[in-house]
């Protein structure tokens, strides 16, 4: 009687082990950047790192991105679960595909540090300029994307560029050698690139959208419509970590910065550093930020980004907010609060 007892308890025990295991068991959450990694990236590489995300129930894996175009079709299709992509592209696929709308669901660059960026030794010193030049441009790139509305913006025909396009990596390579005459990029990417590959600080030169009447936000974190739906915790969860992997960047850049080189150890301490301190100071920690807390969005203003792009790109239809951005999934802004910045 005791071995059948023994062996009755042993099951039980085993079953009841597996259920707890079932219960607090980690969600998968495939993440993908928006681009190469760097420190700009901190936010993320710190909350995976510290353990953020896995104190959340996730289990989540950062891939590198191809531009904010690939990643939301990646993200409408299901191929990440999350990911960090341009609100603009976002809006722009939601109003061409309105049976695969998604929205993004927390701001982390409330200025968009998209800009022209060309060498000062050329003579350009007004974006009129650009008419007849060239412009070596990725076609995936978000600021590539948004380069007709800035053209319009400026007073200059689009396809009075001419546009060469090119691998990511090689922006910056053939702008220092001359070969391109300007290029769209984030510019606290292209001119760290840019002194990286011997451009003197003093003779890079950048047009900023915002600087010509683009107040525009930028990159923001979203999820796939089926993820959204199937695991909406691990969304808000995810959100979380996030924000307090931002608050420890804020307050400790360094910080960023050695996450940025444990996730790719080929990076350069030195540039990573000028690149966070150019995003932190023009688009991540903008004085709104540091006033209303991380992911703010004003609807008023967003709705005009919404009219302005969907003038520009001639959209089909004009996406409603909603459709665009949902703030649902965010923190308290209490808890969304920057804090004391060292």
């Amino acid at each position: 009687m005791r071995r059948p007892l023994i062996l009755s308890i042993v099951c039980g025990l085993l079953f009841a082990f597996s259920s707890f295991q079932a219960a607090f068991a980690e969600t998968r959450v495939r993440f993908s950047l928006d681009w190469i990694p760097g420190a700009t990236h901190g936010a993320f590489f710190i909350a995976l790192q510290k353990g953020y995300y896995r104190a959340e129930g996730l289990d989540v894996s950062i891939d590198r991105g191809k531009g904010s175009a690939e990643l939301t079709r990646q993200l409408a299709s299901g191929v990440y679960d999350m990911g960090f992509p341009d609100i603009n592209v976002v809006m722009d696929f939601d109003s061409k595909n309105p049976q695969q709308t998604f929205p993004v669901l927390m701001s982390l660059y409330e200025e968009a540090p998209a800009a022209i960026i060309f060498l000062k030794s050329s003579g350009l010193t007004d974006p009129k300029q650009l008419a007849g030049k060239r412009i070596g441009a990725a076609p995936n790139d978000s600021t590539f994307k948004l380069f007709p509305i800035f053209a319009q913006q400026v007073g200059i025909d689009p396809a009075s560029v001419q546009v060469q396009s090119i691998d990511p990596s090689l922006r910056e390579v053939l702008l220092a050698q001359r070969k391109v005459d300007a290029i769209p990029g984030q510019i606290f990417n292209s001119a760290i690139e840019l002194k990286a590959k011997g451009v003197a600080e003093n003779d890079i030169g950048s047009f900023l959208y915002k600087d010509y009447g683009l107040q525009l936000y930028g990159n923001s974190i979203a999820a796939s419509p089926k993820f959204l739906k199937e695991h909406p915790d691990a969304v808000r969860g995810f959100i979380r970590a996030t924000v307090r992997g931002l608050r420890d960047m804020a307050n400790d850049p360094e910080e960023a910065v050695k996450a940025a080189l444990q996730y790719e150890p080929l990076l350069n301490a030195d540039v990573e550093r000028s690149r966070l301190r150019i995003a932190l100071d023009c688009c991540l920690l903008t004085n709104e930020v540091k006033k209303s807390g991380f992911g703010v969005v004003d609807n008023a203003r967003l709705q005009h980004e919404v009219d302005v792009i969907a003038a520009a790109f001639k959209l089909p239809r004009k996406p409603e907010l909603k459709e665009i951005y949902d703030p649902s999934f965010l923190p308290s802004q209490k808890d969304r609060q920057v804090g004391k910045i060292n």
